[in-house]
């Protein structure tokens, strides 16, 4: 068995070591893994490091185009027919491809599966002490189940991509990561692979893949305050919104899902960034109109009663929270 794991890298040489020390051969037998470290344009001495303590690695320089850039020029130049793409702070547990290969292989209808994940909080080594409780995306064990994927990718319920492994032919085929988004690009892939019939699975058996806790990084994909980043996400939505029906997703559950996700941002945003907050909640009632908000009976009631702003005004005003 085979798999190449992609690793897009920008200043992490005192942590990529971590991340390769997992793929190493003891951790992973029965599995030829090629191992694919895409720089992008790092200043410090990744690059050294990589190539000093792994020279069995192969580096490629991407200078200054981005992760989504990255993960694409390692998708085409990688040799096996599975790919897994990490992170340079992830690990991967003992063990964790084989089954997932082993499953690819015995059902050809299927082009991606995922397997268990923890996240953890560390500048350093992992610890069990260091897992953080986080909502996990359901276990999805069966063929033929893309639109229960779609319905938690459409309400921003997802797999870590850190998890996912990927047929490479599909990948190719449906020409990887979009690199002109600065955020998302991950969600878009899968909801584009759902869209061509991606048939993903969950394989469970006792490995998993750590993820570290990317706010210890700015720079990695969080939109913070950003504007043009929550335009971009705004942006993506309308954008699939309006591929939903082209792809036979006509009834009205997906659009509630899709209008929900939106409003929950509305909420969010629309005392720090009331300009954009205005076009998230627009579109929410574009979508689909009214939405039944959750929360405690008296919040539902109200949500019924005044529509789901008022309710949320409403309780903002008393509690003086959301």
């Amino acid at each position: 068995m085979q798999c190449s794991v992609i690793i897009p890298v920008y200043n992490r040489a005192d942590l990529i070591k971590f991340t390769l020390h997992s793929l190493s051969s003891d951790h992973h037998p029965g599995v030829a893994l090629e191992i694919i470290v895409v720089d992008d344009g790092s200043t410090d001495n990744v690059i050294d490091v990589v190539r000093t303590q792994f020279p069995h690695v192969i580096v490629m320089q991407n200078t200054g185009k981005g992760a989504p850039a990255a993960r694409n020029t390692g998708l085409a130049i990688a040799k096996s027919q599975y790919i897994e793409y990490l992170d340079s702070d992830d690990l991967v547990g003992p063990g964790y491809f084989s089954a997932k290969i082993k499953y690819l292989e015995a059902h050809s209808e299927v082009n991606a599966c995922y397997g268990a994940y923890d996240f953890f909080n560390s500048d350093g080594e992992f610890t069990e002490q260091t897992i953080m409780f986080k909502h996990k995306y359901p276990i999805i064990a069966l063929p033929g189940n893309d639109r229960l994927h779609l319905l938690n990718y459409l309400s921003g319920n997802y797999v870590p991509p850190n998890a996912i492994v990927w047929r490479r032919d599909f990948l190719l085929a449906i020409k990887g990561h979009d690199t002109s988004l600065a955020i998302n690009q991950d969600v878009e892939l899968v909801i584009r692979a759902i869209f061509n019939n991606v048939n993903m699975v969950a394989v469970e058996d006792k490995s998993r893949v750590l993820i570290r806790n990317h706010s210890l990084d700015a720079r990695v994909g969080n939109a913070v305050n950003e504007s043009r980043k929550w335009g971009q996400i705004l942006e993506l939505r309308k954008k699939i919104f309006s591929e939903l029906e082209q792809h036979g997703y006509t009834e009205s559950e997906p659009r509630q899902m899709l209008s929900t996700y939106i409003f929950n941002i509305w909420k969010m945003l629309r005392h720090s960034n009331s300009d954009v907050a205005v076009e998230y909640l627009k579109f929410a009632k574009e979508v689909y109109w009214p939405l039944k908000i959750k929360g405690n009976i008296i919040f539902r009631a109200l949500g019924t009663l005044l529509g789901p702003v008022k309710a949320v005004e409403v309780k903002y005003f008393l509690l003086k929270r959301d």
